[in-house]
């Protein structure tokens, strides 16, 4: 298996905010921060499958959007709007990149990928052990974790909306400090997504003959 490219790694940390994301904390919760962390669970745990249309802006002010859908566990499909190549799929078991201009397809089992902890039925933010920070900002709530070694060294904050929880958006900084990111548009929850979303048969169908 080749290295983990760059938007591989950039998209897991983008479906680990937008989908039922798994943060953790690195130090002593207050009350307040359990509190939060619990109301944060509870929120996304509700969630069984979404969809939303997104806005990405990269670290060089690359501007990208499309559209997300997700259903637990493990379902996966990740649209980017042309000019960009890229779509994303996972059927559950296995995570695959296609890019439709190289004609290429890269597969990923999800069981060595985060996605397999973060497309989870049950989370619980206040037991994990990597949340760095947990702030109150006006009008927001901001969660930021941290993922110290590996392929996906980094992290991601979070940013929900308060009192009323939704999440906005998120802000991923990767190990060289540049960073994306990334708001949802017209989110919606508990959608009917039909089975065919996150079936592998459509990246594949970018695959060279000669693969």
């Amino acid at each position: 298996m080749s290295k983990l490219p760059m938007l591989m790694r950039t998209l897991i940390l983008t479906i680990a905010a937008a989908l039922y994301a798994s943060a953790a904390h690195a130090g002593a919760l207050t009350a307040q921060d359990v509190v939060d962390l619990n109301r944060i669970s509870t929120y996304l745990n509700s969630i069984s499958s979404m969809q939303a249309s997104f806005v990405q802006v990269g670290p060089n002010g690359e501007l990208d959007q499309g559209m997300i859908y997700a259903r637990k566990p493990g379902r996966l499909r990740f649209e980017y709007a042309p000019p960009s190549p890229y779509l994303i799929v996972s059927d559950g078991v296995t995570i695959a990149v296609a890019n439709s201009k190289m004609r290429t397809v890269d597969r990923y089992p999800l069981i060595e990928n985060p996605l397999n902890i973060i497309l989870r039925e049950s989370i619980d933010l206040a037991k994990d052990q990597r949340i760095v920070a947990v702030e109150r900002q006006a009008g927001t709530l901001r969660i930021t974790a941290a993922e110290k070694s590996g392929p996906l060294k980094g992290q991601v904050t979070l940013i929900f909306s308060a009192p009323a929880t939704e999440l906005r958006q998120w802000i991923i900084t990767d190990a060289q400090g540049l960073q994306t990111m990334i708001a949802l548009k017209n989110t919606k929850t508990q959608v009917s997504l039909p089975p065919d979303l996150f079936m592998l048969k459509d990246v594949d169908k970018f695959r060279r003959k000669d693969e």
